[in-house]
């Protein structure tokens, strides 16, 4: 037997932290390049070795 929802109701409750953010902007934006490096590095890797099977 199917169920079916045809309301949902999702409630989301939001808090602001008092902290303040690092005062080193360039240090900021170069560990995030290098995340994001990381990450497409072993999407390609990843890939990579689908295209060998």
């Amino acid at each position: 037997m199917p169920l079916e929802i045809r309301e949902l109701v999702i409630k989301v409750t939001i808090e602001e932290e008092n902290t303040t953010p690092p005062s080193d902007e360039k240090a900021l934006f170069a560990i995030k390049r290098a995340i994001i490096r990381e990450c497409v590095d072993e999407v390609l890797i990843k890939l990579e070795k689908r295209a060998e099977r």
